[in-house]
């Protein structure tokens, strides 16, 4: 729903610094609707959320060479040794098959 009064709210107004920061992000319009829509509501974005879909992204293109284990450490930030042993992993449970 549009409401008439958010078009007095800008970036410099915003409540708190969180919103300023989200805003920055997804922009002025996007955290306008968030918070009309989640008022008083808490948002916690665990640490670790985007794990599972960097793993599955790092299973689907790594070709198991030196260099994309670099690439992709840096793009996902997780360690190349941490991609090697996830590989290793699903190289042997394919051959226990």
């Amino acid at each position: 729903m549009e409401y008439p009064w958010t078009k007095y709210i800008n970036i410099d107004n915003l409540p708190n610094e969180d919103m300023k920061i989200l805003a920055s992000i997804i922009g002025l319009e996007a955290t306008i609707k968030i918070m009309c829509e989640l008022q008083g509501v808490n948002i916690s974005v665990p640490q670790n959320a985007t794990v599972p879909a960097k793993i599955a992204y790092i299973q689907d293109v790594y070709d198991g060479s030196k260099q994309s284990r670099v690439k992709l450490s840096k793009l996902c930030g997780l360690s190349e040794n941490y991609i090697f042993r996830m590989y290793r992993k699903k190289i042997s449970d394919t051959t226990k098959r």
